[in-house]
């Protein structure tokens, strides 16, 4: 009778060991579990237009889906198309403890100025621009260069030496853009002529095909949309003229835009999404300066020059051959492109 009585107290207080073991595990994984969350890396995108846009936007949301891929975040993303809506998104994902919101344009500078000193521990990056703050900084996309060259293209092969670009919005950025094609243009052809047209938005193909065909009537063959979902209507409007036996021409910036228009597009400016991923690692692995983060083709191929290969042959091999010239002369940095300096915004 003793020796059961022994064995169940034996029993019972190895059970409570047992148990008593088991509740500290749990305490201690749910802990883990608890502190892995609270580290959690946080990215948030804001976006001017629909991330469906076949350009700037659609870029961007590429890079956050590549950000979730490869460093392993929380992503959300949301169009802010107001510069109300900009501040109230950069003020709801900062109070929902995010490290990173990117404000993807020009015009989320005031919005991440009004907000951000009031959430220290959120780092705000705009794209474009030339405003610094202790946790605002700029990721400077500078297409200038592939963008020269695409003028260089546009200026040898024109026929009536008149060329186009559609913007969406008129802001320093985009304008810095066209101001690179036609300094590439006129390099080779000092008497062609640019004309710049601007929508107003990025998200009125409509009236993008309106100003494009007006643009075709006054002789131009080569057109440069750099628009958005605006630009959409370029391409439209260029495949009409060719459909009536005319020569017109296009380009694709921020996005290989290629197989949007096979029949019309030669080449493109290129934004690689991975620009993002090296945006947001710096401030994962708390590197993070406020300085102006600037890309281009120097840096890491984060801009490129890509052809579209379905019209490549229509291009004489004279141009391909100053294309190729005027390129290493870029990436050797002998040759600096016209463009404007966004660090005189500072």
């Amino acid at each position: 009778m003793m020796i059961q009585v022994r064995r169940s107290f034996k029993y019972s207080v190895e059970v409570t060991i047992s148990l008593m073991l088991l509740f500290v595990i749990v305490t201690i994984l749910t802990g883990c579990a608890d502190k892995k969350t609270e580290e959690e890396f946080k990215v948030a995108l804001l976006l001017p237009a629909s991330k469906s846009d076949a350009g700037w936007n659609a870029l961007a949301y590429k890079g956050l889906v590549q950000i979730k891929e490869q460093l392993g975040a929380k992503i959300m993303d949301v169009e802010s198309r107001t510069q109300s809506e900009q501040e109230q998104h950069f003020r709801f994902y900062a109070n929902k403890g995010y490290d990173l919101i990117i404000g993807h344009g020009y015009e989320y500078q005031d919005p991440a100025k009004a907000v951000a000193s009031d959430f220290p521990d959120t780092i705000f990056i705009t794209s474009s621009g030339g405003t610094i703050t202790d946790n605002i900084a700029p990721a400077n996309f500078r297409v200038e260069q592939p963008a020269y060259l695409l003028g260089i293209i546009a200026g040898m092969m024109t026929q009536g030496n008149k060329l186009g670009c559609i913007g969406g919005q008129e802001i320093p950025s985009v304008k810095s853009t066209f101001m690179a094609f036609e300094g590439g243009a006129k390099s080779v052809n000092p008497n062609v002529e640019v004309i710049s047209m601007w929508v107003g938005n990025w998200t009125d193909s409509f009236t993008g095909k309106l100003y494009s065909e007006a643009l075709i009537d006054q002789g131009v063959d080569f057109l440069f949309p750099n628009a958005d979902a605006a630009g959409l209507g370029a391409y439209e409007a260029a495949e009409n003229a060719q459909a009536e036996g005319k020569t017109v021409y296009t380009f694709g910036a921020n996005l290989d835009k290629s197989n949007i228009s096979p029949k019309t597009i030669l080449a493109n400016a290129v934004v690689t999404p991975d620009v993002f991923v090296q945006i947001a690692k710096v401030i994962k692995d708390g590197k993070f300066k406020p300085q102006i983060y600037t890309f281009n083709m120097l840096k890491d191929n984060a801009i490129t020059f890509t052809y579209n290969p379905a019209l490549k042959d229509k291009i004489p091999q004279n141009v391909l051959d100053k294309v190729e010239e005027e390129k290493s002369r870029i990436l050797s940095g002998e040759l600096e492109v016209p463009q404007i300096d966004f660090t005189e915004e500072n």
